[in-house]
């Protein structure tokens, strides 16, 4: 009988090859051909795993009869076999929402919101303790949140209070006891069911990315081939704010190199995970890249409504998902300070412009002093720093915006004399006001 696998989940082989190399990462490659149950075709490659193992990671997207073919590329090793792809509750890969997507949703039919706080760079390092990391998620999910904003996840952000200290994995140069040591704690993530965008990217701000085209290329290949397979991850070229500080990420990571890695991510990876740039505060400079599945917006940090609500609209492209990232930080130096009003409606505004909110709490329980992105509660995930009011703030938004059957509609503003609205024109209208008085709505 053949191994059995979750629709979404991760199909697994280990491949044993006693032969000796110098270098088992550019020696040799485990090439993969898979046949899914249609009869398609998918060329996909295995990955190094330290001593004489390899393996090989594939998620299906189809129910029924799989089958591999894998072998070395000298020929040392063939291996080949079939697994059963059966119904799951995982819900499939992020990306745009198939039916309107302006939303984001999962490649098994449903939209999301997209309920993203922000972390800052502790969470996959190995001296903060298991105990307190599952008592973050504990609340995290008992709050709602089923996405988290991850600075230091594929590289650490060895900067003074951002990284530094934090004994996250080591990826680069590649090592495969600290990428099992992330998969630890993905696979927990993934069995909460909770999303990760990778703040930092592939290639992060002060962090030990690979500079050489060929190394960026082996990395990426390497991280596809073990990270790939997870449905629950969006993926993140560079960040946070490449264009911003180039001296940040070495001069290396410059519009065109942007593009060039962007683009190789997308053709690269077979399982087509959702792939943006985190932009500076500003304008989405990414909007219109046809290799961009999801717009990143940093701002307009405002307590005006009118504002944030015309930035959004001028960067939402109408075929993409928008995840607002910086824009609603509680707390942080770089924002306004935020009244509890002005928490509540720009969260409703940035919802009323199909935005996925993505959330912070940056400053102390007290409300005296800011911080930045790894202060706060963000910062020390300790339950006891977080303000709770503001939290319950932005969950009363999303949970409301859960009852509208919002994906059917989209941001149509131009139908109203002032406010905000979405629309299925001729059919439903919702329109919110930060201010009591009367509003004209064409229809």
């Amino acid at each position: 009988m053949s191994k059995q696998v979750k629709q979404w989940d991760r199909f697994e082989i280990e491949v044993e090859n006693e032969r000796h190399y110098r270098d088992a990462y550019r020696d040799v490659a485990l090439t993969v051909t898979v046949t899914k149950p249609n009869g398609e075709l998918q060329d996909f490659w295995g990955f190094y795993d330290g001593g004489t193992t390899w393996r090989f990671r594939y998620m299906p997207d189809q129910l029924g009869t799989w089958s591999y073919r894998a072998a070395f590329s000298d020929g040392s090793v063939r291996v080949s076999g079939e697994f059963e792809c059966t119904e799951s509750a995982i819900p499939g890969v992020i990306g745009a929402h198939g039916a309107n997507p302006a939303w984001f949703g999962y490649r098994g039919g449903g939209a999301t919101l997209l309920r993203s706080f922000h972390v800052g760079d502790r969470y996959f390092a190995a001296n903060w303790p298991d105990s307190e990391r599952a008592k973050f998620l504990d609340w995290a999910g008992t709050q709602g949140y089923d996405t988290l904003s991850i600075a230091s996840f594929l590289l650490n952000r060895n900067s003074e209070g951002r990284g530094a200290g934090w004994q996250t994995p080591a990826l680069w140069p590649l090592n495969p006891a600290e990428f099992r040591r992330l998969e630890t704690m993905l696979d927990e993530l993934a069995r909460r069911r909770f999303v990760v965008f990778p703040f930092a990217g592939f290639f992060g701000r002060t962090s030990d990315f690979p500079l050489a085209r060929g190394d960026q290329e082996l990395f990426i290949r390497y991280v596809l081939a073990r990270l790939g397979p997870y449905w629950n991850l969006l993926f993140n070229v560079a960040g946070p704010e490449p264009l911003l500080r180039p001296d940040d990420f070495k001069c290396i990571m410059m519009w065109d190199d942007l593009e060039r890695l962007g683009r190789m991510i997308k053709t690269l990876d077979p399982f087509d995970h959702a792939i943006t740039v985190h932009n500076r505060t500003g304008d989405d400079l990414f909007r219109d890249e046809d290799w961009i599945d999801f717009g990143t917006i940093q701002g307009p940090k405002t307590t005006d409504q009118v504002k944030l609500g015309e930035r959004h609209a001028l960067n939402h492209h109408r075929a993409k998902p928008m995840y607002s990232q910086e824009t609603l930080w509680s707390g942080n130096k770089l924002h306004p300070d935020y009244s509890d009003d002005d928490v509540r409606k720009n969260a409703y505004v940035m919802l009323m412009s199909a935005a996925a909110i993505n959330f912070s709490d940056n400053g102390p329980p007290a409300g005296e002093g800011k911080g930045l992105s790894s202060d706060g509660f963000s910062g020390t995930l300790a339950l006891d720093d977080r303000n709770q009011d503001r939290h319950d703030i932005v969950r009363r938004a999303w949970d409301f915006f859960e009852t509208t059957s919002y994906w059917e509609l989209t941001p149509r503003s131009d139908l109203v004399s002032h406010g905000w609205c979405l629309a299925d024109e001729g059919k439903r209208y919702l329109v919110y006001l930060t201010e009591s008085k009367p509003v004209d709505v064409l229809v």
